[in-house]
């Protein structure tokens, strides 16, 4: 039996659930948290069982659970302490896992949570501070026109407004092809961090980006209808054909619904293109690291 032609990263040696990258609403703190717990719990785990932060964990996760996770705010700080040991873990390790790799409690781990809050708090309270119309808006008219639209909307409140128009440009980057542009500029900032370069095709069949040096082409996708397969599979199959590539990554957004990406991967699953992957941007970064390895060891 002959050794397949394509060579791809493993999805389990890529892929983390995006609940540890960010957070979309208490749901994922709750997920993220247990998640931890499961692995602290575990016979022959990671973690040393009655390690005094250990403990204090377990015990925090037992009040969650009596209290409720939704509207927590001692469940927000923990989540956002764990997403920062997660973030160094990922640094140092280049991938990790969970069940694996364990979090290094501090022994005051309510200490810890502590000072995450007053960090945030401190840090808002600067910020409202410094901020002001004046150093937004500079041109008198403009400045006119958002002190009239934030007294008749928000009642006066800046930071209401600052956030509804956040909120609006949000809204408006899920709902049209801006988005697909907002992840192109994702992918290339993550490509020159790894110091790749980078040729735009925007080519009819051909995918949006183009990576000579890996033989990798980056097709990008804001959302997901299964009427669009048909298509995105002769895009794919045009660049193996004309490009002669090796790899082939199709990138969605962290926000797509769990069920779309489960959608989309049946395209990876079914390998129908055998060098094809299809990962979350979150995940991109550590793509290419895969591939750039499986390139060395071709060379």
């Amino acid at each position: 039996m002959g050794m397949p032609r394509f060579e791809r990263p493993r999805t389990s040696s890529i892929g983390t659930p995006v609940y540890h990258r960010r957070r979309r609403d208490w749901k994922d703190d709750r997920d993220l948290i247990e998640e931890v717990a499961s692995s602290v719990n575990k016979l022959r785990g990671p973690y040393q069982y009655y390690e005094k932060g250990v403990f204090a964990f377990r015990e925090k996760v037992k009040l969650f659970r009596k209290s409720g996770y939704e509207n927590n705010k001692k469940v927000f700080y923990l989540g956002m302490w764990i997403r920062e040991k997660i973030s160094e873990i990922s640094r140092n390790q280049g991938s990790y896992d969970l069940r694996v790799h364990a979090l290094s409690f501090p022994q005051n781990l309510e200490s810890a949570i502590s000072q995450i809050e007053q960090k945030i708090t401190y840090n808002s309270n600067e910020a409202k501070a410094e901020i002001s119309l004046e150093s937004l808006f500079p041109d008198a008219n403009l400045r006119s026109f958002a002190r009239e639209r934030m007294q008749v909307l928000h009642k006066g409140d800046l930071f209401a407004y600052l956030s509804s128009l956040v909120s609006k440009e949000k809204e408006s980057l899920l709902t049209n092809a801006a988005s697909i542009m907002d992840l192109i500029y994702i992918c290339e900032y993550k490509l020159s961090l790894l110091k790749v370069d980078i040729k735009k095709r925007y080519s009819v069949g051909e995918t949006d980006l183009w990576i000579p040096a890996l033989s990798l082409g980056i097709e990008i996708r804001n959302s997901w209808n299964s009427k669009d397969e048909i298509a995105l599979i002769r895009t794919l199959s045009d660049t193996n054909f004309r490009l002669q590539s090796r790899h082939l990554v199709v990138v969605v957004p962290d926000d797509i619904s769990d069920e779309a990406f489960d959608l989309l991967r049946g395209i990876e699953r079914r390998q129908v293109i055998e060098n094809l992957s299809i990962i979350r941007v979150g995940d991109f970064e550590n793509y290419v690291s895969k591939i750039r390895e499986i390139e060395e060891k071709r060379s």
